[in-house]
């Protein structure tokens, strides 16, 4: 599970960046035209708003494998060290499901429902944008089901009587 931990990090990180510079690089532009040229583009306007979305579906998932997102620290502070590791297991279960069926399956069907809409702007099926939904989905769901192997281990090393730690 590392190993694909580590490769599915490499991916997002490098995804996200090239997102981001792409957003940059259109934005700029943008307001180039708008003010420059007295001409703005709707193409970039458009084209940066759907990469925002990626970003965000992509970017997501990877704060999901960092175990990054919201958590309520204090409660878990409270609880014995086997009990942070039984609500880490709900925890990261509650959000596999939650992701595969609301972005993975309810995004895949809006995905294919919008693909004979086209965008105004764009040469580009609304349904290509609305990919990003299942493709996040699917991509913290990989993510989550490494947290749940990394706290199934915890889980075993703690009642075999403690992490030793080197």
């Amino acid at each position: 599970m590392t190993q694909l931990r580590n490769t599915l990090n490499k991916i997002t990180a490098f995804l996200s960046c090239l997102i981001m510079g792409l957003m940059t690089l259109l934005v700029t532009w943008q307001v180039i035209t708008r003010f420059v040229l007295n001409s703005p583009s709707t193409i970039t306007e458009a084209l940066a708003k759907y990469l925002f979305l990626w970003l965000v579906m992509v970017a997501s998932a990877y704060v999901v494998g960092k175990r990054d997102h919201m958590n309520l620290q204090i409660v878990l502070q409270k609880l014995s060290r086997l009990n942070q590791i039984r609500f880490g297991i709900v925890s990261e279960a509650v959000i596999f499901v939650f992701v595969l069926a609301v972005l993975g399956y309810g995004g895949g069907y809006i995905a294919l429902n919008a693909m004979n809409q086209m965008d105004s702007a764009l040469p580009v099926p609304i349904g290509v944008v609305y990919l990003a939904l299942p493709t996040g989905g699917i991509l913290a769901a990989v993510y989550s089901l490494c947290n749940l192997a990394d706290f199934i281990k915890l889980y075993k090393q703690e009642k075999a009587g403690g992490v030793r730690h080197g």
